[in-house]
């Protein structure tokens, strides 16, 4: 990730950086996604972007359920600037991503998204929930062993 675009999203995200759902958990996400990437063949580009930008226009810490739609306009003038460097294929898997990181009722059959999903919900153990096999999408999320230090 370029330093400009992570500049931006941090200086754009209004709550504290090192909150629930700021930077450290961003950093979290990336690199879960990574670990995912390398077991699905995700789209590593857009994980990335995902894990920065999924939660970056939250209005609180709490129930915020349009943050999504919201990260999602901010995904598109980024992109529009110059910023993300990214394919429109990559875009658009990157916005229904975002948009719908948080309704669990909503699929997709697109690897890339699922891992997106994925590396989000496997840091719930952030805020003491352990994620339920049942709402992940791959096999190697589902194989997490919640029980024992995961290093990743």
């Amino acid at each position: 990730m370029n330093i400009k675009l992570l500049k931006t999203i941090k200086d754009e995200f209004i709550l504290d950086i090192n909150s629930i759902h700021g930077l450290p958990h961003w950093e979290r996400v990336e690199k879960i996604g990574s670990y995912l990437v390398k077991h699905t063949g995700a789209d590593k580009e857009v994980v990335k972007l995902f894990a920065y930008l999924h939660d970056s226009k939250r209005a609180n810490e709490d129930e915020d359920p349009n943050h999504g739609l919201r990260a999602v306009l901010f995904i598109r003038e980024l992109h529009k600037n110059g910023l993300l460097g990214s394919s429109d294929e990559q875009l658009e898997q990157l916005c229904f991503a975002c948009e719908n990181h948080t309704d669990s009722s909503i699929k997709s059959n697109d690897i890339t998204i699922q891992v997106c999903w994925d590396a989000d919900r496997l840091d719930l153990g952030r805020v003491g929930i352990i994620p339920d096999k049942n709402f992940l999408n791959t096999d190697i999320a589902k194989q997490f062993n919640f029980n024992k230090e995961i290093s990743i």
